[in-house]
């Protein structure tokens, strides 16, 4: 990105506060708001890599479990899950810069086309794959997801972690991944959702609620019984649906200490709230001095927000972004 490619970056981000608060029925906010969240992760998508890696995505974590470990293991279990093996063709929805992708190609054979509206984690993606030496196998559409150039009956199952939140009317997503699949092919969807705890007469939980969406571009999140609706009224069949963090992951080690000072390791300083204050405060001044562009200390102000609101959500229980949909598109 070019030095003042940050800053227009931004701008246009900000464009999505305006066109959330349309209906998601509106045509308007259909067309537009899946540009400003492209717009959005052209911001942050240097910090993300810097803090998690190739893998942008919460797991439920397992006893002493780092956060990288439990990654890898859930992005195989949903390979598992799925029943992926060599020569089946599977979209990634949602892909990021292809950590999931590649790793689940490594484990199960599958030819993957991961499907992404923003061209600067695609060429990230692209690098990776070449050097994981799948290039071959796998790769890369740029499309928005509630409408992709492809085929009826493309997939024979697919996938998405945490990006289906991202779209402006998750029943058209829903709908477009229905057309994609084969019959009697599965889709697994791990999303960010609000829980059943949520209060939407509790006043805290709202302003939790608008500081998670407005600080992660993710324009409505549905609450769980909500989002399994979405996907029913797609014409899929849920084989099921369930928070994994609740079910599956250790109580002493929730899926939001990822972003808490007890989760220490070299790795994980990014992440924590002693680095984002560092990083906040370094970014600042290097933007003072002309050597980091203008707009970086604005992306790291806009992290922050994003890691305190997704914490104190995960605290009260209210939010999670491990909820699991397995679904199938009948025969």
């Amino acid at each position: 990105m070019r030095r003042d490619g940050l800053h227009s970056a931004l701008t246009d981000f900000q464009r999505l506060g305006e066109v959330r608060e349309l209906s998601p029925h509106d045509t308007h906010r259909v067309s537009e708001q899946p540009k400003s969240v492209s717009r959005y992760y052209d911001v942050v998508t240097m910090f993300y890599e810097i803090a998690w890696g190739q893998s942008f995505h919460f797991s439920p974590r397992q006893p002493r479990e780092s956060l990288r470990a439990s990654q890898q293991r859930h992005e195989e279990e949903i390979g598992q899950l799925l029943g992926l093996g060599p020569g089946m063709e599977v979209g990634d929805i949602g892909c990021g810069v292809g950590g999931p992708l590649i790793r689940i190609a490594q484990a199960t054979g599958a030819n993957i086309t991961g499907v992404n509206l923003n061209d600067y984690q695609i060429r990230r993606g692209q690098n990776r794959l070449q050097r994981a030496g799948l290039s071959g196998s796998c790769g890369f559409l740029h499309a928005d997801f509630m409408d992709v150039p492809l085929p009826d009956c493309a997939f024979d199952a697919l996938y998405s972690f945490e990006a289906v939140c991202h779209a402006p009317n998750r029943r058209l997503a829903f709908r477009e991944f229905h057309r994609l699949l084969k019959p009697g092919a599965e889709a697994a969807i791990v999303d960010w959702c609000l829980t059943d705890a949520f209060d939407v007469s509790n006043s805290r939980h709202n302003e939790i609620r608008e500081r998670i969406e407005r600080a992660n571009a993710t324009p409505e999140l549905a609450i769980a019984g909500e989002y399994v609706d979405a996907v029913q009224s797609a014409g899929f069949e849920v084989i099921e649906a369930v928070d994994q963090q609740a079910r599956h992951g250790d109580p002493a080690s929730p899926w939001y200490m990822a972003l808490q000072g007890r989760d220490i390791s070299l790795s994980s300083f990014a992440r924590i709230p002693a680095g984002r204050a560092f990083t906040a405060t370094l970014t600042r001044a290097l933007e003072r001095i002309r050597i980091a562009p203008a707009g970086t200390s604005e992306a790291a102000r806009i992290l922050n927000v994003a890691a305190d609101a997704l914490v104190e959500g995960g605290e009260l229980g209210i939010f999670t972004p491990s909820f699991l949909i397995h679904a199938r598109k009948p025969t």
